[in-house]
C-alpha cells in the first residue's frame, strides 16, 4: 500500500511514471520514441534519476531490459508505442517470459476515442501480448495509474515475466494526485519442510554414485553447492547459464549436459544412481537415461518435475537448503565412483586438447573459443547469440568467474549484441563479450549504432562462416537441401569503422589472440571478425 499521510504534490501521468520506476531503483527504460509516447519521452529528458536509452529496434530495447533483469534479478523496463511499435517489443519479451526475467513494458496507446475504430496504429495490445505476458493492462484513466503501475511491477518482480501497461496517447498529461508506492520489500526466504529435506536425504546417502545439475537457481551459493558436491564426492554438471557456478578446473566439473555440453556428462548420469538437480529444469530427454531417481531443489514449487518425474522434491531458496543438506549428508568415500570420473575427465580433457590444437584455414569454431577463454577477464560478462558457436563455446569455453548471458528457452536471435550493451550499461567497471554468429548478428546489428552513441566499451566476436550453420549442418545430416542457410555478409570490419567503432580481421589463427587481446584492451566499441569454418557439431541431427 502507500504510503499513510505522504504529502503529494499534482503531477502528470508521466511524471508520475518516471518518479516511481526511480523509487522502485529503475536506472534505465529501454525505447524508441514514437507518437504515443513523446510526452513521456519529454518527461524523461527533463530529469536525471532514469536513463533513456534509445535503441533502433524495438527488438532490441526489449532484449536489452530483459538482458538486464537476467544479470542484475532486478526490475527492468522498455518502451515503445502502439501499432508497430509493440509489435517490434514482442520478440524481445518473448524471450523475458520464457526466461522468466523481470521486465515492465510501458507502451503508448491511440487516444482512447480511437481506441476499436481501426485508426493508425490502432490494435488490442492486450490481445497481441497476451500469450508473453502475466499481467497486462489498459490505463484508461490517469486517476487509477498509481495502482495500476504498482500491480504491474509487483507482479513481474514477485513472479518473474512480464508486465505490461498500454498507456493512451492523452493520459501521460492527465494529472495525478498520489503517493509512491514503497519498493518492493524483501521477501523472507522460504524455508524448506523437513519431510522433503528427510526424503532428499535418504536418496543421497543409499546413493553410491551421485551425481548434480546445476542450473542459475544456484546464483549466490555457489560456495554451498561445492560444499555438497564434495561431501557427496558427486561430480557436477551445469546448464549454460550456470557455467561459472563451479570452476571449470575443479576435479568434479564435468561440462554441461546435451549436445552443447561434454559427452562424459551424458555418461556419467546414465552411470549415476541418484541425481541431485539445483535450481535447473533442463533436462534433454536425447541425453538423459529414464529412471533414475531425482532430488530436485528449487525456490519455484511450479518448477518441480516440470520436465521430468521426481523422487524427492524440496521447495525452498538455495542459501537456506543446501547447508542443511551439507548437515546431513554421510559422507562416503565411492573410490571406484571417483576413479571412473576421473579417469573420463582426463579423456574429455585430452580430446578438447587435441580439437583445440588443430591449425588450419578456415579456423575451426573450436580454436576461437580456446583463444577467446584465454583472453577474456575472469570477470567479465559473455553475452551468446544463438547458433552452433554456441554448442562450441559450451563444449570448449573454460569459465572461471564470467557471467554467461543466453537467450535459454525463447533462443532469438539477435540477443547477443542487445545483451551485451545492457551488461555494460549496468556494470561499466566490468568487460563485456559478445560472442555472435554471422547470422545471428545480422539481426540487431544496426544497434551497434546505439553502442557507439552511449561509447559502450564492449567487444563483439563474429564467427563468420557465411552460413546459417546450424540449420544447414542439421539439413545436411539429413540429408536435405540446404537452401536458405548461405549468407552474403558484408565486410563487417569496414561497416563496424563506418558505424564508428574499431574493427580487426582475423583469417589465420596466428592472428586470433592479437586482434582479441587489442578489442579487449580498447575503451572503444570493437569488432573482431574472425573468418572460420562451419563443421558439424557431434550428435547434430535435425
Amino acid at each position: 500500500m502507500a504510503i499513510q499521510g505522504q504529502t503529494t504534490i499534482p503531477k502528470t501521468a508521466a511524471q508520475y511514471v518516471v518518479e516511481q520506476l526511480a523509487a522502485w531503483g529503475c536506472q534505465r527504460i529501454y525505447g524508441v520514441a514514437g507518437d504515443a509516447t513523446l510526452y513521456l519521452m519529454d518527461v524523461i529528458a527533463r530529469q536525471d534519476r532514469v536513463q533513456y536509452v534509445g535503441c533502433r529496434l524495438e527488438t532490441t530495447a526489449a532484449l536489452m531490459a530483459s538482458a538486464e533483469a537476467k544479470l542484475t534479478g532486478q526490475l527492468a523496463v522498455c518502451t515503445a508505442t502502439s501499432g508497430p511499435g509493440i509489435a517490434g517489443l514482442l520478440n524481445g519479451l518473448g524471450d523475458a517470459w520464457q526466461d522468466k526475467a523481470r521486465v515492465l513494458a510501458i507502451t503508448g496507446q491511440v487516444e482512447r476515442k480511437k481506441i476499436g475504430t481501426g485508426t493508425k496504429q490502432e490494435i488490442d495490445q492486450q490481445l497481441l501480448i497476451q500469450p508473453l505476458a502475466i499481467h497486462s493492462t489498459l490505463v484508461a484513466d490517469a486517476r487509477p495509474l498509481p495502482v495500476q503501475l504498482n500491480r504491474a511491477m509487483r507482479r513481474a518482480y514477485s513472479r518473474g515475466g512480464v508486465a505490461h501497461l498500454s498507456i493512451p496517447k492523452e493520459v501521460w498529461m492527465e494529472p495525478v494526485n498520489a503517493p509512491l508506492y514503497p519498493l518492493f520489500p524483501e521477501q523472507l526466504l522460504p524455508q524448506p519442510v523437513q519431510g522433503q529435506l528427510d526424503g532428499a536425504l535418504r536418496l543421497l546417502n543409499g546413493s553410491s554414485r551421485p551425481i548434480i545439475l546445476a542450473g542459475r537457481g544456484v546464483k549466490g551459493a555457489e560456495p554451498n553447492l561445492l560444499a555438497v558436491a564434495e561431501k557427496l564426492n558427486a561430480p557436477i554438471m551445469t546448464t549454460l547459464p550456470a557455467r561459472s557456478s563451479v570452476p571449470n578446473d575443479h576435479p568434479l566439473f564435468v561440462g554441461g549436459l546435451g549436445q552443447a555440453g561434454s559427452e562424459i556428462a551424458s555418461d556419467l548420469l546414465k552411470e549415476a544412481d541418484c541425481c541431485l538437480v539445483l535450481g535447473a529444469t533442463w533436462w534433454p530427454s536425447d541425453y538423459v537415461p529414464e529412471g533414475i531417481p531425482i532430488v530436485q531443489l528449487d525456490i519455484d514449487p511450479a518448477a518441480i518435475g516440470e520436465t521430468v518425474p521426481v523422487a524427492a522434491p524440496v521447495v525452498g531458496e538455495m542459501r537456506v537448503v543446501l547447508p542443511r543438506l551439507i548437515e546431513g549428508i554421510l559422507c562416503k568415500e565411492k573410490v571406484e565412483w571417483s576413479r571412473q570420473v576421473q579417469s573420463l575427465k582426463q579423456q574429455w580433457t585430452a580430446r578438447i586438447e587435441q580439437e583445440t590444437a588443430v591449425d588450419v584455414v578456415p579456423i575451426p569454431p573450436q580454436r576461437v573459443i580456446a583463444a577467446l577463454s584465454r583472453c577474456v577477464h575472469p570477470d567479465a560478462v559473455i553475452t551468446l547469440d544463438v547458433g552452433d558457436h554456441v554448442l562450441w563455446f559450451n563444449r570448449i569455453f573454460q569459465a572461471s568467474r564470467q557471467e554467461i548471458l543466453v537467450s535459454g528457452r525463447w533462443r532469438t536471435l539477435g540477443f547477443g549484441l542487445p545483451a551485451a550493451m545492457a551488461a555494460q550499461l549496468a556494470h561499466p567497471e566490468r568487460q563485456v563479450v559478445a560472442l555472435v554468429g554471422d547470422g545471428g548478428f545480422g539481426n540487431t546489428l544496426v544497434d551497434l549504432a546505439t553502442a557507439v552513441v552511449y561509447q559502450l566499451p564492449l567487444t563483439i566476436v563474429v564467427m563468420n562462416n557465411g552460413s546459417f550453420a546450424m540449420e544447414q549442418n542439421r539439413m545436411v545430416q539429413a540429408g536435405l537441401s540446404t537452401l536458405g542457410t548461405q549468407l552474403s555478409n558484408p565486410d563487417f570490419v569496414k561497416m563496424a569503422e563506418a558505424f564508428g567503432a574499431e574493427g580487426y580481421r582475423v583469417e589465420e589463427p596466428s592472428q586470433l589472440e592479437p586482434a582479441l587481446t587489442a578489442a579487449l584492451a580498447s575503451n572503444r566499441v570493437s569488432l573482431v571478425d574472425v573468418v572460420c569454418d562451419d563443421p558439424i557439431v557431434p550428435h547434430t541431427k535435425i
